[in-house]
């Protein structure tokens, strides 16, 4: 199996025009309103010939919350014609992590799905799923301060699952 990668969309096709990937968005921000903080949740869907992938991504305007959840559906062989089309397999894919959105929020934000690449089925359909809440605002905090005062006497490597 080849090595499982989150791909920049511009090697990719939208699943969804972007006035449906807005209308996406929108209705997960109106269902989860009542449980988010001054958040709002951003969706994005691709394909090509060989994955479907989408991510799902909360952040707080503050940036303190920035947390993107990866979804990966592997097309198995070229050769093989897909019983589903990317928008239905996109579609559940996002049924699935519905789901998930709904018990991190609604119970105390202490679930979590795994930072390396775990796999999943719905309705038939296989994929793969990682996660990672990062602190954003810090993060652009820490960065000034390297450019300030430099690593010291180490040297900081770059922290990811890309390896």
């Amino acid at each position: 199996m080849k090595k499982l990668t989150y791909r920049s969309g511009k090697e990719l096709k939208n699943v969804w025009s972007e006035v449906e990937t807005k209308k996406i968005s929108a209705l997960m921000n109106m269902k989860y309103r009542t449980l988010m903080d001054n958040e709002q949740f951003e969706v994005e869907a691709r394909f090509d010939d060989e994955q479907v992938q989408m991510k799902v991504t909360l952040e707080s305007n503050d940036k303190s919350v920035f947390y993107p959840v990866e979804l990966i559906h592997v097309i198995e062989s070229r050769e093989e014609q897909p019983t589903q089309t990317a928008n239905e397999i996109a579609s559940i894919m996002l049924d699935y992590i519905d789901v998930y959105w709904q018990e991190y929020l609604n119970d105390g934000r202490d679930v979590f799905v795994p930072l390396a690449w775990g796999k999943y089925a719905c309705e038939g359909v296989e994929f793969f799923v990682r996660g990672f809440v990062r602190n954003r605002s810090l993060e652009e905090q820490a960065d000034e301060l390297f450019k300030k005062h430099g690593p010291g006497e180490h040297e900081i490597e770059p922290i990811s699952d890309e390896l």
